[in-house]
C-alpha cells in the first residue's frame, strides 16, 4: 500500500538543507567538497568501494576453499605439483578480481575481466602457437579441445593414483580457475556466500565418486573451517568502509550466530565424514534415464569399472532396465562389453578402444585360436538397448558382424568390442551375428598348453603376486592332466560349496576390488560377488600357465512373456551385470568359465566335470607342442591388447553423471532463489542511487515501504508519512531516532528543489536506512524473516516511483 505525503505542520530543515549546511557549502555536483569527487562516474566508484570494503578477505576465503577442497584429489593423483599448478591459476584470477572490486569498478567489468584473463593464461599455456596476432582461432579451440581429449584417455587408462601428465594438469587449471571465478562472484560479487559452496563441494565429490576409500577427514575439516570463513567475511563486507550512503548497518538482534555457524559447520563436516563409508555411490535408479524422457544417466556411463562401478550397481534394491534382445540361440546369451586383460600390475585393466580400427558394417573374421575343425552355429541376435550409457557395445563371443549400427564405432581386432568412446549407447538398436562354440571333449583334451607368441602377455603376472594364490591354484589342480582339466578343476573349486556370494562381506571387510591383496583375502575369506570370482580363477590360471582374461557384460537376463519374430524377448537389467573369466585353449580360441555361485547361471556344458571325463576316456593324442615358451613375467602385448586403461579409473564419466545431476539442482536453485536475487538487486539499487538521486529521502522511503510489504504489514491507503512513523515507534519495532530523521528528510523534498541533500545528508540517510531494515529483520520471527526474504511480494505489486511534485505515486 502506497503513501501519501501530506504537508507537515511545521517542517524543520534537517541538516544540510539549503538555509543550512547545504547554502554554506554548495550543492552536490558543484565540486571539490572535502576532497570527494565530484562527478557522478567518481561518486560511484566511490560508493562501489565502500560497498566493497573488506571483499578481498572473502575473495582470499574463497581461494584457501579452494586449495583445501583440491586436496581431495590427491589420493588420484601423484605428486604434487599439478596442486601448484592448478593454485597459481586460481591465485591470478581471484587477486585480479580483488583488485579490480577495490579499484571501484562495477561488477560486471570485474567478471568480464576476469573470464578474458582465463581465456588469455589459457591459450598462452596450452595453445600459445594457434592464435591469430594475439585473438584465439579455431586452431586454438581445436588444440584444446584435443588436449581435453588427451586427458580425458589418460584418465581412463591409468592406475589410481594416475601420474598428473600435462593433460590432466590441464585440465585441472582450467576446470578449477572457472569453479573458483564462480565462487569468488557469488561470494563477493552477489554477496550470497552460502552459495559459493557448491564449487568446493563439486571438487570433494569427485575422489569418493571414484574409489572407496577412507574418508579424507583432515581436507574435509579443513575446507569447512575455511568455507565458514567465507561466510563470516561475506557477511562483513562493507562494514569497514568510511560512513557512506552504502555503509552497512548490522541488526543488533538475529544476525550472524556464531554458535549457530559452528553448529552448522560441525554437522556439514561430520555429514561429509560420515556419508561417503555409508553410501555406495549414485545408483541406475538415481540417474535412470525415466519414462518422461529426463535425460539422466544410468550409473555405468563411459564404460564400466568391474572392481568399483559393478560392485555398486548390483547393490541397488530396484534394478532397471539395461537392454532386451531376442536370438535363435536356444539359451540366453552373454553379451560381453569390455575384457580385462592386463593384471602385470597387479590390478586387472580394461584393452584401450582408441587402438581399434574403424568399423563399417565389416565381418570380423575369424576369432582367434578357433579351429576350422571346432563345431560352431551361427547365431543371429537383436538388441534394443534401453537404460544403459557405455562405451562399448553389448555383444555375444565370438561376433561376426554387427547391422543397423548407425554413428561412428571403433572396433579392436584382436578381441572383437565395439566402442564409440562417447558414452551413450541408450536408444540404439542393431543386429548382430556370432558363433555358438561347441568344442568336442576331444578336442578340448588335446588343446594342450599351446600358447601362441602374440598371447604371452595374456599371463603377464606381477612380481609381488601373494604366493596363498598359486599355491591354492597347483592344489587344486594336482590331479589334472590337461590345460582343459585344470580350467574344469577351478571352476568347481569356486562352486564345489565352500564359497559364497556375497555383495556385503568384501566392502564390509575391505577387500572389495580385484588387485592381487585382495584376491589373496576373498581366498582366504571366501565371501564375494562375481569380479572376486572371475579374477580369482583367471589369475589363478595364469599361475597354471594358461592365457586367461576377464569379460564384463551381461548375464543371460531373463525370459520375457513376448516373442520377437517367433524368437523369446529377454530381458536383462541392471542387476546383472557380470564379470566372468575367458581362458584360452589353442585350436579353439577363448572360452567363458562362470565360477561364481549363487546366480542360477548354468555353466557351460564344455566346463561342467562330467564333460572332462568323457574327454579322459576318449583321449589318448599328446598335448601339441607350445609354439613358444610361456613365463609367468611376461609383460602384455600392446600390440595385440592395446594399451592399458585402468579398471579404477572412469573419473569422467563419474562426473558426467553427477554434473547432470548437480545442474539439475542447480536450475532448481535458480528459481527458488530468483526472488530473493532480484529483490536484493532492487535494493542494492536504490542503495547505489543514494549518492546521486534528486531525492535520496524520498527514494529511500519507497525502498522502506517495499521493504514493509515484504514483511506482510499492513496499512491503510490513506495513512501518511506521520502515521507510518507512530506505528512502527509505538509497536517498538525500528530505531526510533533514524525512522523519524528518514521521514523527516522524505517530507523536506517535497519542498526542496531536487538535488538539494548534501554528501553528508545522503550518508545519513543510507546509515538510516539499513538501521530500520535490520530493525525490522532483527525483531521478525524466523518464518516472517524467510518470507520477506524469499517471496518478496513487493516485486509483485505496482512500482512506486519518486515524483518531483513531492508526492508518492502508486
Amino acid at each position: 500500500m502506497s503513501t501519501v505525503l501530506r504537508p507537515p505542520v511545521s517542517p524543520a530543515a534537517p541538516e544540510g538543507s539549503p538555509s543550512g549546511r547545504q547554502r554554506a557549502t554548495g550543492a552536490v555536483g558543484d565540486g571539490g567538497l572535502n576532497g570527494r569527487p565530484t562527478s557522478g562516474r567518481g561518486r560511484a566508484s566511490a560508493a562501489r568501494r565502500r560497498e566493497r570494503s573488506g571483499a578481498w578477505t572473502t575473495t582470499l576465503a574463497v581461494g584457501l576453499t579452494m586449495g583445501f577442497a583440491l586436496f581431495s584429489l590427491s589420493p588420484l593423483l601423484q605428486g604434487i605439483g599439478w596442486w601448484f599448478a592448478t593454485m597459481a591459476m586460481v591465485v591470478v584470477l581471484l587477486g585480479v578480481s580483488a583488485l579490480l572490486r577495490a579499484r571501484g569498478l562495477p561488477e560486471v567489468v570485474v567478471i568480464g575481466v576476469a573470464v578474458l584473463l582465463w581465456v588469455a593464461i589459457v591459450v598462452l599455456l596450452y595453445a600459445p602457437g594457434t592464435t591469430w596476432l594475439v585473438l584465439p582461432t579455431l586452431d586454438t579451440v581445436a588444440d584444446i579441445s584435443s588436449d581435453l581429449a588427451a586427458a580425458r584417455e589418460s584418465i581412463a587408462v591409468q592406475e589410481v593414483p594416475a601420474v598428473a601428465v600435462p593433460e590432466l594438469t590441464q585440465l585441472l587449471v582450467m576446470s578449477i580457475g572457472l569453479i573458483a571465478l564462480v565462487s569468488d562472484e557469488l561470494a563477493t560479487g552477489l554477496r550470497v556466500p552460502a552459495l559459493s559452496g557448491t564449487g568446493p563441494l563439486a571438487v570433494l565429490t569427485i575422489a569418493p565418486l571414484v574409489r572407496r576409500d577412507d574418508p579424507q577427514v583432515l581436507v574435509y575439516v579443513l575446507t569447512g573451517l575455511a568455507f565458514l570463513l567465507v561466510l563470516w567475511t561475506g557477511a562483513r563486507i562493507g562494514s569497514g568502509g568510511r560512513a557512506g550512503p552504502t555503509t552497512r548497518i548490522r541488526p543488533t538482534a538475529g544476525g550472524r550466530n556464531a554458535g549457530l555457524a559452528l553448529g552448522l559447520a560441525a554437522a556439514a563436516v561430520a555429514a561429509m565424514v560420515v556419508l561417503p563409508t555409508v553410501t555406495p555411490g549414485l545408483t541406475s535408479r538415481d540417474l535412470a534415464e525415466q519414462g518422461d524422457g529426463t535425460p539422466f544417466a544410468s550409473t555405468y556411463a563411459t564404460g564400466v569399472d568391474p572392481t568399483i562401478q559393478l560392485g555398486r550397481d548390483l547393490r541397488r534394491s530396484d534394478p532397471v532396465l539395461s537392454l532386451t534382445y531376442s536370438t535363435s540361440s536356444e539359451e540366453g546369451l552373454y553379451l560381453k562389453m569390455v575384457n580385462l586383460s592386463d593384471f602385470s600390475g597387479g590390478t586387472w585393466e580394461p584393452e584401450a578402444p582408441y587402438d581399434g580400427v574403424s568399423y563399417e558394417g565389416q565381418e570380423f573374421g575369424t576369432p582367434p585360436g578357433l579351429a576350422p575343425e571346432v563345431p560352431v552355429t551361427d547365431v543371429t541376435t537383436t538388441v534394443s538397448i534401453a537404460g544403459l550409457r557405455s562405451d562399448w557395445l553389448p555383444l555375444p563371443y565370438p561376433s561376426q558382424q554387427v547391422d543397423s549400427l548407425s554413428g561412428n564405432w571403433l572396433i579392436t581386432p584382436n578381441t572383437f568390442t565395439i566402442t564409440d568412446l562417447q558414452g551413450d549407447t541408450r536408444g540404439i538398436n542393431y543386429q548382430a551375428t556370432s558363433l555358438a562354440v561347441a568344442p568336442t571333449a576331444e578336442q578340448l583334451a588335446t588343446a594342450g598348453a599351446t600358447v601362441p607368441d602374440n598371447l604371452a602377455g595374456y599371463l603377464g603376472l606381477p612380481p609381488d603376486l601373494p604366493p596363498v594364490i598359486a599355491q591354492e591354484a597347483s592344489t587344486i589342480t594336482a590331479g589334472a592332466a590337461t590345460n582343459y582339466d585344470r580350467a574344469v578343476a577351478l571352476q568347481e573349486y569356486f562352486r564345489s560349496g565352500q564359497f559364497r556370494y556375497s555383495l556385503a562381506a568384501p566392502a564390509s571387510n575391505g577387500y572389495d576390488g580385484s588387485n592381487a591383496e585382495m584376491i589373496a583375502a576373498f581366498l582366504d575369506k571366501k565371501e564375494g560377488y562375481c569380479v572376486h570370482f572371475s579374477a580369482a580363477m583367471a589369475v589363478m590360471a595364469r599361475t597354471l600357465g594358461i592365457p586367461s582374461r576377464i569379460a564384463v557384460g551381461y548375464a543371460p537376463g531373463q525370459t520375457a512373456d513376448s516373442t520377437a519374430d517367433g524368437q523369446p524377448v529377454y530381458e536383462v537389467y541392471t542387476d546383472q551385470l557380470h564379470a566372468w573369466p575367458e581362458l584360452y585353449f589353442e585350436g579353439i580360441g577363448w572360452l567363458p568359465f562362470e565360477p561364481t555361485p549363487g546366480l542360477d547361471i548354468t555353466p557351460p556344458d564344455y566346463s561342467l566335470p562330467d564333460y572332462a571325463q568323457q574327454s579322459a576316456t576318449d583321449s589318448s593324442a599328446p598335448a601339441p607342442s607350445s609354439t613358444s615358451t610361456a613365463t609367468n613375467s611376461a609383460g602384455p602385448d600392446r600390440g595385440d591388447v592395446g594399451a592399458v586403461q585402468s579398471a579404477e579409473q572412469q573419473v569422467l564419466a563419474q562426473v558426467r553423471g553427477w554434473s547432470i545431476f548437480a545442474g539439475v539442482l542447480a536450475v532448481v536453485a535458480l528459481i527458488v532463489l530468483a526472488p530473493f536475487a532480484a529483490r536484493r538487486f532492487v535494493r542494492r539499487g536504490r542503495i547505489r542511487r543514494l549518492a546521486t538521486d534528486p531525492q535520496p529521502g524520498t527514494l529511500a522511503w519507497l525502498e522502506l515501504e517495499d521493504t514493509l510489504d515484504d514483511h506482510r504489514l499492513q496499512r491503510s491507503h490513506g495513512d501518511t508519512l506521520s502515521d507510518v512513523e507512530r506505528r512502527l515507534a509505538a509497536e517498538n519495532m525500528v530505531p526510533v531516532d533514524a525512522l523519524g530523521r528518514l521521514r523527516i528528510a522524505a517530507e523536506f523534498e517535497q519542498y526542496a528543489p531536487p538535488g538539494s541533500a548534501s554528501d553528508e545528508t545522503r550518508a545519513r540517510i543510507g546509515r538510516d536506512l539499513l538501521a530500520v531494515i535490520s530493525g525490522l529483520d532483527a525483531q521478525a520471527q524466523p518464518r516472517d524473516r524467510a518470507f520477506a526474504r524469499y517471496l518478496p511480494v513487493s516485486l509483485w505489486r505496482r512500482r512506486r516511483s519518486a515524483a518531483s511534485t513531492g508526492a508518492l505515486v502508486p
